[in-house]
C-alpha cells in the first residue's frame, strides 16, 4: 500500500473516532445531568418527607392536647350539672324557706299540715370514662382511623397492593 491510501484510511478512522467520541461525550454529559437531577430530586424528597413527619408530629401533639382539653371540659360540665341537680333538689325540699312570711298579727297561726317531700327523679346513670394516663412514647404511632376513614383510604389506593417496597421512605 502506498502512503496516500494509508493516509486516507487513517483520516477515515480519525473521523469515525471523532464521531464516536462526540457521541460518547454527549451520553456521559446526559448521564451526569440525570444523576445531578436525581440527586436534587432525592434531596427534595428527603426534605419533603422530613417536613411531613414534622407536621404529622405537631398534629399528633395538638390532637393529644385537644383530647385532654375535651376531657377537662367534659369533667367540668359533669361537675356543674351535678351541682345544678343538687341545688334543684335542695330547692324542692324546702319550699317554706323561699315563701314570704305574711302572717297577720291578729289571727292565730294555722297548724301546718305535714307535707310529703317528693323524691327526686333518678339521676341519669353516670358514665364511667377511663382515667387518662400519661404515656411515655418512644416512637410516634399514627392516630387510629375510624371505619369511614379506613374505607376511604383503601378505596383511594391506586392498586390492590397497599404496601410500597418495604414501607420505609
Amino acid at each position: 500500500m502506498n502512503n496516500t491510501s494509508l493516509l486516507n484510511k487513517a483520516r477515515k478512522e480519525l473521523e469515525i473516532a471523532k464521531v464516536h467520541a462526540e457521541h460518547d461525550g454527549k451520553t456521559a454529559k446526559g448521564a451526569r445531568q440525570t444523576a445531578i437531577a436525581a440527586k436534587k430530586k432525592l434531596k427534595q424528597i428527603r426534605k419533603l418527607v422530613k417536613f411531613t413527619r414534622k407536621v404529622a408530629r405537631k398534629a399528633e401533639d395538638q390532637a393529644e392536647i385537644s383530647i385532654e382539653k375535651l376531657e377537662q371540659a367534659r369533667a367540668r360540665v359533669e361537675k356543674l350539672e351535678k351541682r345544678a341537680r343538687k341545688k334543684a333538689r335542695k330547692q324542692k325540699k324546702s319550699p317554706a324557706v323561699n315563701a314570704p312570711a305574711t302572717a297577720s298579727p291578729d289571727k292565730k297561726a294555722a297548724p301546718q299540715s305535714k307535707t310529703t317531700i317528693a323524691k327526686p327523679k333518678a339521676a341519669p346513670a353516670k358514665t364511667v370514662r377511663p382515667a387518662i394516663k400519661k404515656k411515655v412514647r418512644v416512637a410516634r404511632q399514627p392516630l387510629p382511623l375510624t371505619v369511614a376513614e379506613t374505607v376511604v383510604a383503601q378505596e383511594s389506593l391506586p392498586s390492590s397492593d397497599a404496601t410500597l417496597g418495604d414501607g420505609k421512605i
